[in-house]
């Protein structure tokens, strides 16, 4: 059950009352949804549809990096067969290995990374290349530079800037509403608030590792299908993660997915 029926995205049949305020009267099949869990509510709400692309937006320094935020970002986008660009900002304020670290964490993900700063304009034109023509989706917490990164690339946007809390080393929310703003050369973005949490709701917790791509060809050699990869013996993907195919990092994160959703099953009854 969805929190919203009608979202940004949309392509909906509507008419225009004789006040003058249009009535949808049905809305298209979508191509793909890309929703979170509403609130403290085991339900769906719809953030945008029929994208293109997600644009998770990160950055160096503060706020700090969630590697946890963008994989449930990503598990999200592998479900609804939607390519996520992970971009991460304030390249300029980078510690030595972080970038190293980020790519080893992603390894076999296939995931697309840009590392760029707003302030010095490093990484922009590449990210403008991958934004180019599509519908994106930027969802990112309040303070990463969602706004000064398209404010750099498309200087008429004049998105709302605001400054990162020195208290809370968290941003304060400039956009209230999700909005799309369609620029000149057919690209499309989406701008939401800042999002502090991303829930998932409608996933198996048996078919958690289908969505991390980089677990998918190890979970079909382990004994036990399905396997969620947490205390079952002569599990495949495990033994990965010892040997460092797969970063222990990645499979922590994994774990902390899974037991929220099996949390989240439990509670509802």
């Amino acid at each position: 059950v969805f929190s919203n029926p009608v979202a940004v995205g949309d392509l909906v049949d509507y008419h225009v009352r004789d006040d003058g305020l249009g009535v949808i009267e049905s809305v298209h099949k979508r191509s793909n949804i890309f929703t979170r869990k509403d609130g403290v509510r085991s339900r769906e709400d719809i953030i945008a549809c029929n994208l293109d692309q997600v644009v998770a937006v990160q950055s160096f320094g503060t706020p700090e990096f969630n590697l946890r935020f963008v994989d449930r970002i990503l598990v999200r986008g592998v479900k609804e067969n939607i390519h996520v660009l992970l971009c991460v900002n304030k390249v300029d304020l980078v510690m030595k290995g972080e970038k190293a670290y980020i790519r080893s964490y992603y390894k076999g993900t296939g995931l697309e990374i840009k590392f760029v700063s707003a302030h010095s304009g490093e990484g922009m034109e590449s990210l403008k290349k991958s934004i180019a023509g599509k519908r994106s989706l930027l969802v990112g917490y309040s303070g990463v530079g969602k706004s000064s990164i398209f404010n750099r690339l498309y200087p008429g946007l004049d998105l709302k800037i605001n400054e990162v809390s020195g208290s809370t080393g968290k941003g304060r929310h400039t956009t209230t509403n999700v909005s799309m703003i369609k620029l000149g050369d057919s690209t499309e973005l989406i701008d939401t608030p800042g999002v502090r949490e991303f829930g998932l709701v409608d996933i198996d917790p048996n078919e958690l590792g289908n969505y991390f791509e980089d677990f998918r060809e190890a979970a079909q050699h382990c004994r036990f299908r399905p396997c969620q990869h947490d205390h079952e013996p002569d599990c495949e993907v495990k033994r990965l993660v010892e040997e460092g195919t797969i970063h222990p990092d990645r499979h922590i994160s994994y774990l902390n997915i899974l037991y929220s959703i099996q949390e989240n099953l439990r509670n509802q009854y």
